[in-house]
């Protein structure tokens, strides 16, 4: 979450963006959230406080346009690849998938392909009408991840000490839970479906060799 901004701040700006776009007359809404569980997301508002957030952001723009004042698409995307970038950040991220996943597979998404869903909504409105969609391109282990990035690039994914990811799951609870939560529920998008929709949807790999900052394009 950005510098100076909190969950709360969050939801009250979801919630007035929402607002004024009715009063504005918007035609079509559409709104990037978070999965929780596959069709189970609309009702699993989880134990993660910026996942909790969205689950109300998203409550609020059912209820107020419940009469038909605006349709709406509710795009809910899993863990990021980008987060694995170079640098401090990549190598956190990295290193909490392997610390807490222990093994398990964990959906994740490229964020161009958020942009290729977002732009289908907007292009194609009645298609996507008052829909919530659960985006993912690839439910892969931590160990896949080091084997493809050491394929594709030669190298090791790069990581950091444990107890330094360690201490920053400490210092920011958030990040913890939701780590946790990785473990014990996971996300549930519909992968085979997406890809029907898009054929283009990027796995792991692809999203290494075509987005990455790690592969020379």
């Amino acid at each position: 979450m950005a510098k100076g901004q909190s969950v709360t701040k969050e939801e009250q700006q979801g919630k007035a963006l929402i607002d004024e776009s009715i009063k504005q007359e918007v035609k079509h809404f559409v709104y990037s959230s978070v999965d929780r569980g596959g069709d189970a997301s609309t009702d699993n508002p989880t134990n993660i406080p910026h996942f909790i957030s969205k689950h109300r952001i998203e409550h609020h723009l059912f209820e107020k346009t419940k009469d038909g004042a605006m349709d709406w698409t509710v795009l809910r995307p899993v863990f990021f690849f980008d987060n694995l970038v170079p640098g401090f950040v990549g190598k956190v991220s990295a290193t909490a998938l392997d610390a807490y996943l222990q093994g398990k597979p964990l959906q994740g998404i490229a964020v161009s392909d958020i942009g290729v869903f977002a732009a289908k909504a907007f292009l194609e409105p009645q298609r996507y009408r008052n829909q919530c969609l659960s985006l993912a391109g690839d439910d892969i282990t931590y160990e896949h991840m080091q084997k493809t990035f050491k394929a594709k690039t030669g190298k090791n994914m790069p990581t950091t000490y444990r107890v330094v990811c360690y201490l920053l799951m400490w210092m920011v609870g958030d990040l913890r839970i939701m780590f946790n939560w990785f473990y014990e529920h996971g996300y549930g998008a519909d992968i085979q479906g997406l890809r029907k929709m898009h054929p283009g949807l990027k796995n792991f790999e692809a999203w290494l060799e075509e987005d990455s900052e790690w592969v020379t394009k």
